[in-house]
């Protein structure tokens, strides 16, 4: 699975997922068939483990805006980190394959979801708080997504930690923007 993350699918050869595994060639087809589908192993491997890490807290809170906000900090947290340089890994696919292999698409058209639905019902639970108003919240939510998005493609391209966190804190202040008490400090 980080092979792949670290390198895409194209950029990673057959010696190197020999070299990563520990496998011969024999034994990686016998065990898991062909590329293809070991990389769509490590698609699932990741949804199950990084997709649940990403959107639990958010499903599970309790504390609206308080709880995007430290899923935003937890982002930049793991964007910014030595293993973490690599972005999103559903999102690299997207970017690598535009949509041309089924597999990549239902893993992130599932993953985008449930991250669409986990924002949403935060931003519920801010309303239910009365930290924000009603307005405009399902486009909120479309506004967050699209900003983790372009967050995720600018840490894979390399962008420097700095200007990570300039795109993070301007989230964080859009975020703050929404609320009905803006003098209130979120921190």
């Amino acid at each position: 699975m980080r092979l792949f993350w670290e390198k895409g699918f194209s950029g990673v050869s057959l010696p190197e997922l020999e070299e990563r595994t520990g496998l011969s060639r024999s034994s990686l087809y016998n065990s898991f068939g062909s590329k293809q589908q070991i990389f769509e192993q490590s698609l699932q491997r990741y949804r199950e483990e990084k997709c649940e890490q990403i959107c639990h807290p958010l499903e599970a809170g309790d504390r609206g805006l308080d709880d995007l906000l430290a899923f935003i900090d937890s982002a930049y947290a793991q964007f910014t980190s030595k293993s973490g340089g690599s972005g999103c890994l559903l999102v690299n696919c997207m970017v690598e394959f535009g949509g041309t292999d089924e597999t990549v698409s239902r893993h992130a058209s599932e993953h985008l979801d449930r991250l669409r639905k986990a924002l949403s019902s935060t931003l519920m639970r801010a309303v239910a708080l009365g930290e924000i108003s009603t307005e405009e919240r399902a486009e909120k939510v479309d506004l967050l997504l699209a900003l983790l998005l372009g967050i995720c493609v600018a840490t894979r391209a390399g962008l420097a930690p700095t200007q990570v966190g300039k795109l993070v804190q301007a989230m964080r202040v859009q975020i703050r923007g929404w609320t009905k008490h803006p003098a209130k400090s979120r921190g």
